[in-house]
């Protein structure tokens, strides 16, 4: 994957998406900035900002890419081959057989073929052949219109985003995992689809091959994005502003003893 690039542009005439990006942004206090996720039915439309990688690659890893570098990164169907299972939870294409059917990975993925299967049954795929690329960059710097929007970050500001859904009566934030495929499935291809906000924990492929660290991850769909940044402003105004306020009771009679000025 090419590390040498250095996108500097910035969005002239700022859109109403990438307002909300960086007020999603500084309102969580993001490590690395939230991004936004664009599919593209032809290669031929990806817009020329973006940098398209010739190398095989993972989806898990141009999402990264774009984080962490803070550039529009974008891969094709016929680059975005390192996960067999990332590109075709995504409609690049259909996944191998013998990945569904868990002979591949048997023993490495599971104990064996039926438990690797398992880890491929009712995984939300969309249908394959629908897109021919996608596109990632910092949702402040984007210049199209995302489809899906990931924001990578720690438990409390997760919970945070979770305080903002409910705050106007929205249901449940739902996690559901078996570890394999977070970015590129649970909150991106279920989001996409459903078009309900959801939350993953960053698997084993972000962790070894995308720098992702001890982080969560929520994907929503882009119809859902301003109103979690207004809830959030909302929620904040009550008893939900991050990071949230400990109690520090008095210290304990013990304590004071050895160092308060009293005794």
């Amino acid at each position: 994957m090419r590390r040498d690039f250095n996108f500097i542009g910035e969005v002239d005439a700022m859109n109403e998406f990438s307002k909300l990006g960086e007020e999603l942004d500084d309102l969580l206090s993001l490590r690395t900035p939230s991004v936004g996720i664009k599919f593209f039915e032809k290669m031929d439309k990806i817009p020329n900002e973006f940098e398209i990688q010739k190398d095989d690659v993972m989806v898990c890893q141009v999402i990264g890419t774009a984080r962490y570098y803070e550039a529009p990164i974008a891969a094709t169907r016929e680059s975005a081959t390192a996960c067999a299972m990332g590109g075709a939870s995504i409609g690049l294409y259909s996944p191998p057989e013998n990945m569904v059917d868990g002979t591949r990975n048997a023993g490495a993925w599971a104990e064996d073929a039926t438990a690797a299967k398992r880890l491929m049954e009712d995984r939300v795929l969309i249908k394959a052949g629908t897109f021919e690329a996608f596109g990632v960059c910092p949702l402040r710097k984007m210049t199209v219109t995302p489809d899906v929007i990931q924001a990578f970050g720690t438990p409390e500001q997760m919970l945070a985003c979770v305080y903002a859904n409910i705050w106007d009566g929205g249901d449940r934030l739902e996690l559901s995992t078996n570890g394999h495929g977070a970015s590129c499935n649970e909150v991106l291809s279920v989001p996409y689809v459903t078009g309900k906000i959801r939350l993953a924990i960053v698997d084993i492929g972000e962790r070894r091959h995308a720098g992702a660290q001890d982080e969560m991850i929520i994907g929503m769909p882009l119809s859902q994005l301003e109103r979690l940044v207004e809830n959030l402003k909302k929620a904040y105004q009550a008893i939900y502003k991050y990071p949230f306020r400990p109690y520090l009771p008095p210290a304990p009679e013990p304590v004071l003893k050895r160092v308060s000025t009293k005794y």
